[in-house]
């Protein structure tokens, strides 16, 4: 958990700053400090929404590593009655709090439940944000754990019913599903049967994309076999979303299926060391 709001300490920090003079560190002080703050921080990490059902967005944000470019990563917002899920946070504490307050600002209710797909940073670095916000964590029972062996921020709850391969349960009308390894040993899909959408994170490539991205912790025969899993028990999919890139339709699960048989081509062509 955040031991510290940056949030609200800068709010603090900014409240003091504008009564320094000898005004009064009054109620409406802190809440204009707290505005101008969230309004930095919208500015410096924004965010794009874009509707592709009735009461789902897409929601993509950028992360940039050092020396390379913005990299744009992908989740859900899934608004059903009063209750708001995102499927994965944005890449980053800050990015999250700005996510958390666009869907607020967009949809006039907070955001109650995240489901996290993997342990990687890119899906776990606004885990700590999001719960200090009062989110309700759903995950993948061994990516606390994992999360916080490779030093990313560790979910507080998980799912037990996730644990074995070819497993499902429900988040509200949304349905989870544990394939097995693929992209990493704890990946999940969620899928959302009233529009036939299918949220591969990053099990599944973006349209176009040329290579498999970080394969540090896939098992390639293991990904395939899941992907098979997935590709069956979703045949009426209509819109599939990945974890980065562009969406498509089940054509991305076979792309990425090509992807790596030539992956797996080319581990076999590798000469073995003397």
């Amino acid at each position: 958990m955040l031991k510290r709001s940056l949030l609200a300490a800068a709010a603090v920090t900014t409240a003091f700053a504008l009564t320094a003079c000898g005004g009064a560190d009054t109620p409406d002080a802190k809440n204009n400090a707290e505005e101008t703050v969230m309004t930095k921080i919208q500015a410096d990490y924004p965010v794009t929404l874009s509707k592709i059902a009735d009461n789902i967005w897409v929601h993509t944000t950028n992360y940039t590593l050092p020396g390379q470019k913005p990299i744009s990563s992908n989740g859900l917002v899934v608004v059903e009655g009063e209750e708001v899920t995102l499927v994965d946070g944005a890449w980053g504490e800050l990015a999250t709090l700005s996510l958390i307050e666009k869907v607020r600002s967009e949809t006039g209710k907070p955001v109650t439940k995240m489901i996290v797909t993997h342990h990687h940073a890119d899906r776990t670095a606004g885990v700590d944000a999001a719960e200090w916000q009062g989110v309700k964590i759903f995950t993948h029972p061994d990516t606390p754990v994992l999360a916080a062996r490779a030093g990313y921020p560790a979910p507080n709850t998980s799912v037990a019913a996730l644990k074995a391969p070819k497993s499902r349960t429900k988040v509200g009308s949304l349905e989870v599903a544990y394939p097995g390894h693929g992209h990493a040993s704890d990946n999940l899909v969620v899928y959302a049967p009233s529009a036939g959408i299918l949220y591969g994170g990053c099990a599944v490539r973006g349209s176009g994309v040329a290579s498999l991205g970080n394969i540090e912790d896939a098992d390639l025969s293991k990904w395939s076999e899941s992907l098979q899993w997935v590709k069956a028990t979703y045949p009426k999919a209509k819109v599939v979303v990945p974890g980065h890139g562009q969406g498509a339709n089940l054509s991305l699960i076979d792309g990425t299926l090509a992807l790596i048989r030539a992956e797996v081509e080319k581990t076999d062509d590798t000469p073995e060391a003397p």
